[in-house]
């Protein structure tokens, strides 16, 4: 397998996401304008998809809507199969830099 095969591995990926949620799920504790930056995110999504809203889109509007910000920071934080399959499409994402292992929220 190649360098490159490695590092774009789907295992990679799904582990930057990961540790990418965790960071978020830190912050969001902490700083409920993360909430509110998802749900913004994620509402332009929904408005470009029209009227034919994507199931995934649906799911996450669904967890941003109901449940509370330290309830969303636990799911962020969980391995469960649910939380694997949405951090493929999160609002979340792109919310986090890193720098030396430090997350900053834009």
């Amino acid at each position: 397998m190649s360098v490159q095969a490695r590092v774009f591995s789907h295992a990679f990926i799904d582990r930057r996401n990961a540790e990418r949620d965790r960071l978020v799920a830190f912050r969001l504790r902490h700083d409920h304008g993360v909430l509110r930056r998802a749900r913004s995110k994620l509402r332009r999504w929904i408005a470009r998809d029209g009227r034919c809203v994507r199931p995934v889109f649906a799911e996450w509007r669904r967890i941003l809507e109901y449940l509370s910000a330290n309830q969303i920071a636990d799911f962020l934080d969980s391995d469960t199969p649910l939380a694997r399959r949405l951090r493929q499409s999160s609002p979340f994402a792109g919310l986090v830099v890193q720098e030396t292992g430090v997350g900053r929220l834009q």
